[in-house]
């Protein structure tokens, strides 16, 4: 296998960077670094944007629960947690060789764990597993969450993450598409 090429790198982290954002509470850090970087425009503290991280993805009910089986399933299916497009994503990561480890706690269709599955695919070289994958799961729920998360966030940090990752994901396939690689 050749090395990852900077491109590809970048792209692997971007994925690894928006899967962070709803795993868990950004840290003072990771909020600077994310100014710095991408010019963002918040003026939230780290409790504020804490606060709405736990609004937004940590209530009982879960106020925008992160789950594609709840976006995107099967015409006369309803939507619902561990249910038929689950199954297709966690066939996903078993195919490309990958296991999610049972301690880890997150049900395979996780925002986070799909956008982490991206930056896998990148690492290992798998182009045509990546399209795949962008075309028959990202694209098909998150452009839709993205809308939703900028309507329920109280935070100007969130409306830009759900912008950002919106915009991201959307280039990333144009790429696919007019390069029919990357």
């Amino acid at each position: 296998m050749d090395l990852i090429d900077e491109d590809n790198y970048e792209r692997a982290s971007l994925y690894k960077l928006f899967s962070s954002l709803f795993m868990q509470e950004p840290t003072e850090e990771v909020l600077e670094t994310l100014k710095e970087i991408f010019q963002m425009k918040f003026d939230e503290t780290t409790d504020e944007i804490g606060k709405d991280f736990r609004h937004l993805f940590q209530k009982p009910a879960g106020h925008l629960a992160p789950y594609e089986s709840l976006y995107s399933y099967p015409l006369g299916d309803r939507p619902r947690l561990w249910g038929k497009v689950t199954e297709k994503v966690q066939e996903c990561y078993r195919s490309a060789g990958l296991m999610i480890d049972e301690e880890i706690h997150v049900i395979p269709d996780h925002v986070s764990a799909e956008l982490l599955f991206m930056s896998y695919l990148i690492d290992q070289g798998l182009t045509d597993r990546q399209k795949s994958f962008i075309e028959d799961h990202l694209l098909t729920w998150m452009p839709a969450y993205c809308d939703e998360l900028q309507e329920h966030a109280r935070t100007t940090f969130y409306k830009e993450v759900a912008e950002m990752l919106k915009e991201f994901l959307s280039s990333d396939y144009e790429e696919f598409e007019s390069s029919g690689n990357h």
